[in-house]
């Protein structure tokens, strides 16, 4: 029974196959007149921009695949006239090399044992991820910044500030707890 079945598939598929395609006339003129109708109406494309050649001398220039250095600012210290005067005999922290806007706080620590006062600490982060722990008299950023007050939301930071005849002045500077 099997074998009937099969047998006749395969004589009666060809018949169908033949039936379905004997006439394609209509179907021909239908296409033929469709596109004399509809004809497609592109844009011509934009010429091409013009190649300009750029010949890269980077001899003098820093490499674009090396990480900027930071640079420190210059200190001009003019010790014969009586003014303010940053003291350059204390050794800088790493945080010295960092701008205050490359800094970010990121919280504060209180502890509550330690003498009659409890002592706050600032937890600084640098752009690089680096976490610091900050007391007050502690210094920061370019400008020989000392950490005056810490409270748990703000830091109030005293820099001194060249003022390009070799003396400095204060200028205060606050930073902010960031939520991030």
């Amino acid at each position: 029974m099997m074998k009937i079945k099969s047998l006749s598939f395969c004589f009666l598929c060809p018949i169908f196959f033949n039936l379905g395609c004997s006439d394609k006339g209509d179907l021909e003129q239908f296409v033929t007149d469709t596109k004399k109708k509809h004809t497609a109406h592109i844009a011509p494309l934009k010429a091409a921009p013009q190649f300009e050649h750029f010949d890269y001398s980077g001899k003098g220039m820093r490499s674009p695949y090396v990480l900027p250095v930071r640079k420190l600012t210059e200190e001009v210290v003019d010790r014969t006239k009586n003014c303010l005067q940053p003291e350059l005999n204390r050794q800088k922290t790493n945080l010295e090399t960092y701008a205050l806007d490359n800094l970010k706080m990121r919280g504060s620590l209180t502890d509550p044992h330690l003498g009659a006062k409890p002592v706050i600490w600032a937890l600084i982060e640098t752009h690089d991820g680096q976490v610091h722990r900050l007391s007050v008299g502690d210094y920061l950023g370019l400008y020989h910044g000392e950490i005056a007050v810490i409270t748990e939301t703000n830091i109030e930071i005293i820099e001194l500030i060249p003022d390009g005849g070799g003396c400095w002045t204060h200028r205060s500077s606050h930073m902010a707890l960031v939520d991030e």
